[in-house]
């Protein structure tokens, strides 16, 4: 398996890679007014427009850092349009090739450890959504 790694707070991640749609670069936003303070504003993507999530701020409390190695991953929501998790440090993949532990972490080939888990498992509902209803560009 092919996983994306990536830093949440002080949790090491790793995301299944066939999740993940594209990586792109911390590019300026569209503000998103009325969303919830998760929702770090809108992302005008070729394939539409989809809400930010930044998933520092949504799972510490504190907003993901603006560092080159910030980036928004795109994934596809339930109903097929898109939303981007803004995560530091999503600059590498990782080739996985053992089962993950019980405790759901994964020995990493660098010799390092990641938590695997699904985009889903980190972002409420509401937010996957894109609850309040999204203005388009």
């Amino acid at each position: 398996m092919l996983v994306l790694l990536l830093r949440v707070g002080t949790r090491r991640v790793a995301l299944d890679a066939r999740d993940v749609v594209e990586v792109v670069p911390g590019v300026p936003l569209r503000p998103a007014p009325g969303a919830p303070a998760a929702i770090a504003g809108l992302l005008d993507h070729r394939d539409g427009v989809a809400p930010v999530v930044d998933l520092t701020l949504l799972l510490t409390g504190v907003a993901a850092a603006p560092l080159l190695s910030t980036r928004l991953v795109l994934v596809r929501r339930e109903d097929g349009g898109l939303i981007a998790l803004r995560a530091e440090g999503a600059t590498a993949v990782s080739r996985v090739d053992a089962a993950p532990a019980a405790d759901g972490t994964l020995a990493l080939d660098d010799g390092g450890s990641a938590e695997l888990v699904r985009w889903t498992e980190l972002v409420p509902a509401a937010l996957r959504a894109g609850a309040p209803p999204l203005p388009q560009a």
